[in-house]
């Protein structure tokens, strides 16, 4: 057992807690204080459920109206809080504003309303307030995010807005202040003024008066430190905003409970006590799993409002939105594709078979995430595939030792003491994390590769030239190829924590790779005119002040400025700029066109080339302009990306815009060539590596501009908070196997303020591994709705061993998930939670 700074206590204490939590007199007294005033919502009878506060600019729905009554009735009783867990787009934000102003502090020096969010929300949040209330009304709000300012200044501001990362890198500064020092009897933590100015918001002496977890999903991991530090914080009223409560099991509400003080089940033996049951290791039989679900639902009751879309109020709907319809567009492989997609499929089944002889299955877990992220790349497009393939851009095994060994010795003990890593970006638990050297802050290897691409290009946009890359946690600058795995740190600093086939997993996965490259050398050509004789791209390097002869790209920029006033009924109005370069190009002669046209078209793509073009493309906008016209002009179809661009044609003749949604970046490339250069329509991409400006800025062009038609966006980056309303139309690229990412996505646009019918276009690829990711998300769907139930599964981010062979296509579907038992408590559940309203709940 430990308290909040992680340290052990002394067994004596560990003794007395023991008996102080398993005392049955006390835990029945916190329970029956738990469940003494549970009254579902629709119970509340319409003169009761108050207006609209007086600072509000615009009146609350009906449902928002109940929202702050429930809001209220929490606080004033012993909850001090609670889980607001409203569906995805029902105004969960406006509903907390209205309790901020409706229940100001009364003392002045505890008046400060801390929101924790991620940091795409915080400029959402800080916007929200600002233009939802009345200007005699407003609030003063500090965005506290990669800047420092001591308590005292903090406290003066009615908001204060800042990030999970900052606050787990503030719980990291607290911890290696603090643990050295509490050896010491006359240590006085709360008179410790080094540690306020290191750690203001962890602080004994830091109060604040309301604490609000947005996304609160993202503390779902309880050993985190994102989790620990949002649990430390000192508040009089602790709220958690998400819609997605439990993604993957009864396991993550514990993190929620435990933040918000509930007793008795902030205690973690008395959570495990009572729902163990509930949980993929407990009992299965039917009674001891309808008993612990009626708990379940009781303790749901007391502590959390949840309404979904389709919720009812006085026999009405609690929200009139446009209708939405999904349609999964199914399209073939020509035949070369076919034969791509088998070769891969073949000798993954090869390599996955062997784990599965060997029962090591769960140690080569991340290995065989990888061969699965194969399958998913060859249904997209093969480029997907070479980028992974080609070159050696990755720094190898000897490398990463080297620098393992020269990491601090602090951030070596701070890694060896994480027992479950979750990337600081995504907050998904990670199997096989990227340690950026030096300061060791770790990423799942998709974040990590947004990260360091994606932050170049947009810097490049925004006028800043050869920007770095920068930890996500600690600001300090990342550079690619120095980054440790997980493997290679441990054969330095914990080799006892190495399974016994490490070793012989990486030969096998790194001979399925050569033999990926073997396939892809049949790309290279002796004669590409893009490569010398040494390997290298010939004339890539292109020296300051040499620019092309034609701007392609400005042009094309400059002709849709004109065809769209042309189209809104003015005279088009050519820029001085756009008449210069339309005459140079004119200049060209028509056998020069022709003459490039030929030598491009017998150019043969190099898995070699294209990948160090994409990475040299990060570093300034003559290089990103050369690594999209070699895409364009050296173009490789795939059936996905036709269907893709025939969808984005269709739309256009309805002047709707489009957000098209993909899990990787390269393919948001392949994307963007054709809305460019085939198209010819405005577009604006948003990603994980973009500043939190950079972002903004894009939400805000697309928005705003009629002309820009399509959002490119990468979906771990914009699964959660974005409003995207001008959207009526989504373009999912590729599945994922948790339904709830995708569904996060598309209510983007389907939320308060659509004023269209939305209709989501999945485009997938028939007799691959997409139908089973397909299949297994409404398995998924129906255990999460079912019972809030881990059950028979591992989670939605961990796939089961079962689910794995499925996947691979070596052995039939998994059994469905949910017994009677769980069905019928289910659908209890269901209804209980989607009304339930206020409870009293005990709280120290």
């Amino acid at each position: 057992m430990m308290d909040a700074d992680g340290n052990p206590f002394s067994e004596r204490l560990v003794n007395f807690l023991d008996d102080y939590v398993n005392d049955p007199r006390k835990t029945e007294e916190d329970i029956t204080q738990l469940l003494s005033n549970i009254r579902p919502d629709m119970e509340i009878p319409e003169e009761e459920r108050g207006e609209t506060p007086e600072a509000m600019r615009y009146p609350l729905y009906a449902h928002q109206q109940l929202a702050l009554k429930w809001m209220t009735d929490m606080e004033e009783g012993t909850n001090k809080g609670g889980i607001l867990a409203d569906d995805m787009g029902l105004g969960k934000t406006i509903s907390t504003l209205a309790l901020m102003v409706s229940r100001p502090s009364s003392d002045r020096n505890i008046k400060t309303n801390l929101i924790v969010g991620p940091v795409a929300l915080i400029k959402q949040w800080e916007q929200e307030v600002r233009t939802k209330l009345k200007a005699a009304h407003k609030l003063s709000v500090l965005l506290l995010h990669q800047k420092k300012k001591p308590y005292s200044e903090i406290k003066k501001y009615d908001v204060v807005l800042t990030t999970y990362g900052s606050l787990a890198s503030e719980w990291r500064r607290y911890i290696v202040h603090v643990q050295p020092r509490k050896e010491s009897p006359q240590y006085d933590e709360e008179g410790d003024t080094e540690l306020a100015k290191l750690c203001p918001l962890l602080h004994a002496r830091s109060k604040f008066y309301r604490v609000i977890l947005d996304e609160a999903q993202c503390i779902k991991n309880r050993n985190t430190q994102g989790s620990l530090a949002a649990h430390k914080i000192s508040a009089t009223y602790r709220w958690c905003l998400t819609g997605t409560p439990m993604m993957n099991g009864v396991s993550e509400l514990y993190p929620l409970v435990r933040f918000l003080k509930i007793r008795p089940y902030c205690e973690f033996k008395v959570f495990q006590r009572d729902f163990r049951n509930l949980s993929a290791k407990g009992p299965t039989s039917d009674f001891t799993r309808d008993k612990a679900m009626r708990k379940l639902q009781a303790v749901l009751k007391a502590i959390m409002l949840r309404r979904t879309k389709s919720s009812t109020i006085d026999g009405k709907p609690i929200l009139t939105l446009p209708e939405k319809t999904q349609n999964d567009e199914y399209v073939t492989f020509n035949e070369d594709e076919r034969q791509f997609y088998h070769d891969i499929e073949s000798r993954s089944k090869i390599v996955f078979n062997r784990y599965l002889r060997a029962g090591t299955v769960g140690k080569n877990y991340s290995d065989i995430l990888v061969l699965l992220l194969r399958l998913r790349q060859a249904c997209c497009h093969p480029h997907l595939m070479e980028f992974e393939s080609a070159g050696n851009s990755a720094p190898d095994s000897n490398q990463m030792l080297d620098l393992a060994k020269k990491l601090d010795a602090a951030v070596v003990q701070r890694v060896k003491g994480i027992d479950a890593f979750e990337c600081c970006i995504c907050f998904d638990a990670v199997a096989d994390p990227v340690l950026i050297f030096p300061c060791g802050h770790d990423t799942c290897p998709e974040c990590f590769t947004s990260l360091t691409e994606d932050s170049a290009q947009s810097n490049i946009r925004f006028g800043e030239e050869n920007g770095a890359a920068k930890c996500p946690v600690c600001r300090g600058p990342v550079e690619p190829t120095k980054v440790i795995n997980l493997t290679a740190f441990r054969k330095v600093h914990a080799p006892d924590a190495l399974g016994p086939d490490d070793a012989e997993s990486s030969a096998e996965l790194t001979d399925s790779d050569d033999s990926d490259d073997s396939d892809t050398s049949s790309f290279d050509d002796e004669n590409d005119s893009d490569v010398d004789s040494f390997g290298n791209l010939a004339g890539f390097v292109v020296p300051d002040g040499e620019v092309e002869d034609v701007d392609d790209d400005d042009l094309i920029d400059a002709e849709l400025d004109a065809a769209i006033r042309t189209k809104n009924g003015k005279e088009p109005a050519v820029t001085t700029k756009a008449k210069k370069l339309g005459k140079k190009k004119a200049k060209k002669s028509k056998a020069d066109g022709e003459s490039r046209s030929k030598s491009k078209k017998s150019e043969q793509i190099t898995p070699q080339v294209l990948k160090k073009l994409r990475m040299e493309a990060n570093k300034n906008k003559d290089a990103r302009r050369r690594y999209m016209h070699y895409l364009r002009d050296n173009w490789e179809d795939s059936a996905k990306l036709t269907q893709i661009v025939d969808l984005l044609r269709q739309i256009q003749e309805t002047g709707e815009k489009t957000i098209v949604f993909s899990q990787w970046t390269s393919l948001l490339d392949l994307v963007e060539v054709q809305v460019k250069y085939t198209l010819r329509l405005r577009y604006r991409r948003y990603t994980g590596g973009m500043s939190r400006n950079q972002r903004d800025e894009a939400v805000r062009d697309f928005s705003e501009n009629p002309a820009t038609r399509v959002m490119l966006v990468s979906l771990r980056a914009g699964n959660a908070g974005l409003n995207l309303t001008a959207a009526s139309r989504v373009i999912i690229c590729d599945p994922f196997w948790n339904p709830y990412i995708e569904m996060q996505a598309v209510d983007r646009a389907h939320r308060i303020g659509q004023a269209r019918e939305v209709r989501v276009h999945r485009v997938l690829v028939g007799g691959t591994v997409e139908d089973r990711i397909v299949e297994l998300q409404e398995s998924k769907r129906r255990l999460v709705d079912a019972a809030l139930d881990e059950g028979q599964s591992k989670s939605l981010g961990r796939l089961s061993e079962q689910e794995l062979a499925y996947l691979f296509g070596v052995s039939p579907p998994p059994p469905a998930q949910e017994d009677a038992a769980a069905g019928s408590a289910a659908n209890a559940a269901a209804g209980s939670t989607a009304g339930a309203t206020a409870g009293r709940a005990g709280r120290s």
